[in-house]
C-alpha cells in the first residue's frame, strides 16, 4: 500500500509537467477538523495515546489553508497546498501541571495523486493518495488570568481574560514526538459546483521513538469543507 501511494504521487508529478499548459487547474481554500494520535505495537498490544501518554486519547484541532488541485489528463491530477493546523487541549494532565490549556501550531504540506470521477456536470467524486508532511512550529502551555475592574468615567464594571505562555513543549527529546512527521495518506472528496467536502486519513512513516526498541507512529484524521475556483491556462 505504501509503495502504491508513493508511485501514484510520482506519476502525478510527471503528468503535471506534460499537461499543465493546456488543462484546467483549481485553486481553493479549505477549513476543517483534524485530530492526531500516536500508535505503538508492543509485544502484541497496540497502544493508542496522546501527547501526554493518555491511552485512547487524541489531540484535536482545526486546519485551514490554500489548495491546488488541477486535473491534467483523463481524470488524473494532483492535490497539494499549504495549511496551518492548530491543536488545543485542556487535558487533565495539563491542568494537573498547573496550566489552563495547551496549544500547538503546525504547518502541513500534502503531495497527492488524484483521480476524478465526473458524475454530472456539477458533481464529481475524487480519490487521492500520496504523502504528507507535518512540521511542528511551537507548542505552548498557557495560563489564563481573569481580571475585573471599573472604568474611570462611568464606574461600570468590566472583566476579561489575558493569556500568557507559561511553558514550552519540548520536541525531538527523549520520549517526546519529533517535530517533523512524514505520513502516507488516502482520502476522498465530494465536489458540487465550487464547493468541496474532504475526508482523509494518514498513517505515520516517521518513528517518534516513545519507547526504546519499538516504533511509534503518528496517525491523523482530517475532515474539511472548501471552495474552489477554476482557472484556465
Amino acid at each position: 500500500m505504501k509503495r502504491l501511494i508513493i508511485a501514484l504521487s510520482f506519476l502525478a508529478i510527471c503528468n503535471s509537467t506534460t499537461f499543465a499548459q493546456n488543462r484546467d487547474a483549481a485553486w481553493g481554500a479549505t477549513f476543517g477538523y483534524v485530530n492526531k494520535g500516536w500508535v505503538t505495537d508492543i509485544d502484541g498490544k497496540t497502544i493508542h495515546e496522546n501527547l501526554w501518554g493518555q491511552e485512547d486519547k487524541k489531540l484535536h484541532g482545526f486546519q485551514m489553508g490554500i489548495t491546488y488541485s488541477p486535473t491534467f489528463y483523463a481524470g488524473l491530477g494532483i492535490d497539494t497546498g499549504l495549511f496551518y493546523e492548530c491543536y488545543i487541549s485542556e487535558s487533565a494532565v495539563v491542568h494537573d501541571a498547573g496550566f489552563d490549556d495547551f496549544t500547538e501550531h503546525n504547518i502541513y504540506i500534502p503531495l497527492h495523486a488524484q483521480y476524478k470521477f465526473p458524475i454530472s456536470r456539477d458533481f464529481s467524486i475524487y480519490v487521492y493518495g500520496g504523502i504528507g508532511m507535518n512540521i511542528v512550529l511551537e507548542g505552548t502551555y498557557n495560563i489564563n488570568d481573569y481580571y475585573t475592574g471599573y472604568d474611570w468615567f462611568g464606574g461600570r464594571p468590566y472583566g476579561g481574560t489575558s493569556t500568557y505562555i507559561a511553558g514550552y513543549q519540548e520536541y525531538d527529546e527523549g520520549e517526546w514526538p519529533r517535530r517533523f512527521n512524514l505520513q502516507y495518506e488516502l482520502g476522498a472528496k465530494l465536489k458540487f459546483s465550487n464547493f468541496v467536502i474532504t475526508a482523509g486519513y494518514a498513517w505515520g512513516a516517521t518513528n517518534h521513538k516513545f519507547y526504546q526498541g519499538y516504533d511509534t507512529r503518528q496517525n491523523k484524521l482530517n475532515i474539511g469543507v472548501g471552495y474552489t475556483t477554476d482557472l484556465s491556462f
